[in-house]
Formats: C-alpha cells, sequence, structure tokens
C-alpha cells in the first residue's frame, strides 16, 4: 500500500499569483506522484473552476471550505480569550477540524501548511511536518519597527511575540519544520528546523523572449497587495527613483495593486502600473534590472528568483539577497542605501553590458540551486525520514514492551 498524507493548506492553490501558491501548487503534484494525497484547503476568496480540476486530477481526495470573510474575522476574536496569534485564529473553524480528525485516522502522515494551520495538526499522534515556508515571528519582528503604515505597525507589534511563542511551541510539536530562509532557522534556533530550497520553473531557464519597448524600464514584480512588496515599491519611489536619469522609466508588474501603489501613478508619467500581465517575463527580460529593495519580509522573494532564472540583472537588498546567495557569488547586485541605490541603477544605464557575466551567473545558479526537481528531492527526503524515525521508534517502544 502506498504511504498516505494528508495535506492542509490555507487559500487555493490558483490563481498562480505569490509564491505561496506557486509552492503548493507544485507540492501537490509532487505529493501525488509519490503518496495517495488528501487535500483540505480554508479560504475567504471565490475558486475558479481550474481549481477543482487541478485539485481533482492530482489528490486521491480533496475538500474545499469556503466562508465569507466575516467569518474569519469572527473567528480572529478568539485571540482575546486564546491569546494564539491572529492569523492562527483567523484560519480556525471547528467544521474542519471535525472534517480534518476524521481524515487523520487515514493518514501516515500529516503537513500543515504555514504556521496558520498547525492548529488542525498539533493534537494528531502520527507523524507531522510543518511546512512553514516563512516565520512569521521573524518577519513581524522586523517590520513593525520599518512599516509605514500605522495599521500595519500595530498589527506587527501586536502579533510578533503571539507568533514567536507559538512558532515556538510548534516546534517543540511537529517532527519537522521547514522553512526557505536559513536566518530564519538560526532565528527560531530549533533542531528540528530544516532548510528546503525553493523552486522554479524549468521552462525560464531557457527563456528569452525580448522586447525594445520595456529596454529603459526598471521592474518591480510581485503581488502588489503583499504588505511587504507594498512597503519595498513605496521606499523606492520616495528615496530612489526621482534621483534617477529622466529617461529611466519605472514599472510596476503584479495582482491586486493597492490604492498606493496605483496612486504613484499621480506622482509622474514615468511610472506605470500594470497590475496582472499575462506573460510578465518579456518585461523583466528586457528591462534595464529588475529591483526587489525589500524593507520587511520573511521566507525567500520568489520573484528574485524567477527574474535570475531567465537571466535578467537582479537590484536587491541585503535582506532579501543573503538567504539566496552571496554577494561575492556574482549573482545579482546589492544595494541597501539609497545612494547605493541610485549609483547602481545609474551605473547600470551607463554600461549594461559591464553586468552581461551576472545574468548569465544567475541563470546558471538558478539551474543549479532552485529548481523544482531540487525541491521535490529534499522535500521527500524528509517525509521519508520523518516516516522511518517514527517506524524506528515505535519498534524500539514495542520491544521495550516485550
Amino acid at each position: 500500500m502506498r504511504t498516505r498524507i494528508l495535506l492542509i493548506i490555507p487559500r487555493f492553490p490558483f490563481p498562480l499569483i505569490g509564491g505561496d501558491r506557486i509552492k503548493n501548487h507544485n507540492l501537490i503534484k509532487i505529493l501525488h506522484k509519490h503518496y495517495d494525497l488528501d487535500v483540505v484547503t480554508i479560504s475567504y476568496e471565490n475558486y475558479l473552476a481550474e481549481t477543482e480540476r487541478f485539485l481533482a486530477e492530482n489528490t486521491t481526495s480533496y475538500r474545499i471550505f469556503k466562508y465569507p470573510m466575516w467569518k474569519f474575522y469572527r473567528s480572529t476574536l478568539r485571540t482575546l480569550i486564546n491569546f494564539k496569534p491572529l492569523q492562527v485564529n483567523f484560519f480556525y473553524f471547528p467544521e474542519v477540524k471535525k472534517y480534518i480528525d476524521e481524515k487523520a485516522k487515514n493518514a501516515d502522515l500529516i503537513i500543515a501548511c504555514w504556521v496558520r494551520t498547525a492548529e488542525y495538526a498539533r493534537d494528531k499522534n502520527l507523524p507531522k511536518i510543518l511546512d512553514m515556508a516563512d516565520s512569521f515571528a521573524f518577519n513581524y519582528k522586523n517590520s513593525y519597527k520599518k512599516a509605514t503604515s500605522l495599521f500595519w505597525k500595530m498589527i506587527y507589534f501586536v502579533e510578533h511575540p503571539l507568533l514567536l511563542r507559538y512558532e515556538k511551541k510548534m516546534l517543540r510539536i511537529f517532527d519537522r519544520a521547514l522553512l526557505f530562509n536559513k536566518r530564519e532557522i538560526e532565528f527560531l534556533n530549533a533542531p528540528n528546523a530544516v532548510w528546503i530550497p525553493h523552486g522554479v520553473n524549468n521552462a525560464l531557464l531557457n527563456y528569452d523572449n525580448i522586447d525594445p519597448r520595456y529596454s529603459n524600464y526598471i521592474t518591480f514584480f510581485g503581488k502588489m497587495d503583499y504588505r511587504s512588496n507594498v512597503e519595498a515599491v513605496l521606499w523606492f519611489v520616495k528615496n530612489v527613483f526621482f534621483h534617477l536619469p529622466e529617461e529611466i522609466k519605472l514599472q510596476i508588474i503584479g495582482a491586486f495593486p493597492t490604492k498606493e501603489i496605483l496612486n504613484l501613478q499621480k506622482l509622474s508619467s514615468r511610472i506605470v502600473v500594470r497590475g496582472y500581465v499575462e506573460d510578465p517575463y518579456v518585461m523583466l527580460k528586457s528591462s534595464l534590472c529588475n529591483i526587489a529593495p525589500m524593507q520587511i519580509g520573511a521566507g525567500i522573494q520568489n520573484k528574485i528568483l524567477e527574474a535570475m532564472a531567465i537571466g535578467s540583472l537582479v537590484v536587491t537588498t541585503s535582506f532579501s539577497a543573503f538567504p539566496i546567495a552571496k554577494k561575492d557569488d556574482n549573482v545579482f547586485l546589492v544595494a541597501d542605501s539609497p545612494e547605493e541605490w541610485i549609483n547602481t541603477i545609474v551605473d547600470i544605464h551607463k554600461n549594461p553590458k559591464k553586468y552581461d557575466h551576472i545574468r548569465k551567473n544567475a541563470r546558471e545558479y538558478i539551474k543549479q540551486n532552485f529548481t523544482w526537481d531540487i525541491f521535490e528531492k529534499y522535500y521527500i527526503n524528509v517525509i521519508e525520514d520523518v516516516l522511518a524515525e517514527r517506524t524506528n521508534l515505535e519498534r524500539q517502544l514495542e520491544f521495550k514492551s516485550v
């Protein structure tokens, strides 16, 4: 009999917008290839027909729990009583817990994606993996000091200590916790926290479409209602953009741009907010450079990996760079202060050929370190190690009882 895995994910694996959906989309395909797979997903969004088709084709069984947003907000009020993180309570519903309890009776292993679903698996007496991806405690600790929005600054300030206590507790309960960022593993300081690489689509490694219309653009690419992306763009426009030569333009690509982002177009005709684009890679590939001026956030920036994979020149902060590679690997450029950003982009504009070796290095580096095939090997090894450890432990207990 094949091993049976129960996977719990917040939000649907479609549309493929944002690193979390892309990762879970690939994870489901990988797990279905190796194991019998039951998937449970919880969301407030309307799901596409494509979501159901994908789940039907890539699972043994699946169950979608969709609730109106007001029920998620109502669930969050439990924090006033149980002092668990807001986002843990946000995704917790007794009906979902009851269903998972029943499905877990036939599972050999359970995987909870993000700390937001850990509550559903924490009491299960079977091998379990917490696919954290990111440490939200690490993220919020850094974010509340730098966030420009008073609302988000308050959320980060309140949520950070709750998350830190909860994440450390879950690390003691789960057999393994998987994270993309080695810096976050050091922060959590837990022996069962394991690094795992993010992945990019192999097709991007051979992507070579170029459109000269975008050659004077610098490009930011990412889901534009994600607060870390919003903060990065606002910082860049305020501190860097208007100090660049007039011929350099900025394009912001990504779904769900907030009002703050859309309003940037009022500041200058050189700023274009494109929103969701069917094929963003031609714009990334054709740009002067791709920027990721991240000031806050966690995990690993998928936008950086994808830009590197197509052989585009990436400029980012040390905050986002070093979970991916070291500066002397020569696979991207690093700038932190506004002056460093201005000088770097001006030099790229004057001497674009000077950086061709970095573009080439970046693509090869992704090929060797960050594909979904590599992700698959790491992930399956972790699962098999956890299952083997539990089997050995059970045998030892049986031997002692004889």
